[in-house]
């Protein structure tokens, strides 16, 4: 009699578990997106705790940061040239046993103990993947309770404390920088051309209307939801884009194609991981100046995934 208590168990396990993935092939997949300020000053250090409340409730299964992914070289050499030379040289003078790594990967996030953090970061430096070296690094420093006062910053205050208390080992990175450079040069050309023909007025409206609301959200705690309503999302993407201008201006078109690239080469990096992966909800913590731009693209360009807002 146990022998057929045991074989019903494992049928009904097999059925139940078959019916859980063909539950969850059909949900359609989701993300995310939150907007952030990168860094805070001291005076509203505590900013994120209500976006890290939001994120929580969404109870995303992957969290994606606005970090270069390993493989992007063009990206890693344009701007994060003292990471890739630790890289280089922990490959060297530092080489780690993978069969060790995959040990403690296996393992699942509340098991893992600081020397599990300090090798893990070594590994991800290693592999040149900036977004996860940072979190173990976080971790190594701070442990699997956090930061005991606010970083100020995003990956430390959000993304870490979320991917902490959801169980989640690895970061995905989603950003691109493969044309910093360019947009740079526009953004210096239009600043001199806008303040020649007096468009650089518009701009110092739309920071002066700002410059109140921020003090007087940041006041009032509500400093990160302000930084996420769509009109706040909006205004900065004028701003990084240039369009806050009611004319023409070369230079400040250059710059918006940039910024428009960067944001499409950014959703594309966020879509095809969603589309490739298992994940349902999916949470993109990325500055706010960015939040419209990959919106518009990812409803564009990845229809089947639906795109959710703070601000909705």
């Amino acid at each position: 009699m146990k022998k057929y208590n045991q074989i019903f168990f494992f049928m009904f396990e097999f059925i139940f578990t078959a019916f859980t993935l063909v539950g969850q092939a059909e949900q359609p997949k989701e993300v995310l997106i939150i907007g952030t300020m990168h860094e805070v000053p001291k005076i509203i250090q505590h900013s994120y705790k209500p976006l890290l409340k939001k994120a929580i409730a969404y109870d995303p299964q992957a969290i994606y940061v606005e970090r270069p992914q390993a493989e992007d070289n063009r990206s890693l050499e344009g701007v994060y040239t003292k990471f890739l030379s630790q890289a280089d040289s922990f490959a060297i003078h530092h080489p780690i046993d993978q069969a060790q790594v995959a040990l403690i990967l296996a393992k699942p996030l509340s098991s893992m103990n600081k020397e599990d953090f300090g090798l893990l970061k070594r590994h991800y430096v290693i592999r040149r993947d900036y977004g996860n070296a940072e979190f173990y690094t976080y971790l190594f420093k701070h442990g699997l309770k956090g930061a005991k006062k606010p970083t100020r910053r995003e990956n430390g205050d959000l993304t870490a404390k979320l991917a902490i208390h959801q169980g989640i080992k690895q970061i995905k990175a989603m950003d691109n920088q493969w044309y910093r450079k360019e947009y740079h040069q526009a953004w210096k050309a239009c600043a001199i051309a806008s303040k020649k023909d007096g468009e650089r007025e518009n701009l110092k409206k739309i920071y002066k209307k700002a410059w109140w609301k921020e003090r007087w959200n940041g006041a009032i705690g509500r400093f990160g939801m302000y930084t996420n309503s769509a009109k706040t999302t909006q205004e900065y993407h004028l701003i990084n884009s240039f369009r806050y201008r009611k004319t023409e201006c070369e230079p400040c078109n250059e710059g918006a194609k940039y910024w428009d690239l960067r944001n499409q080469e950014m959703a594309r990096n966020i879509g095809r991981q969603i589309t490739e992966g298992r994940e349902v909800r999916n949470v993109v913590v990325v500055g706010a100046g960015h939040v419209v731009g990959l919106q518009e693209v990812l409803e564009a360009e990845f229809p089947d995934i639906e795109v959710k807002l703070l601000s909705k």
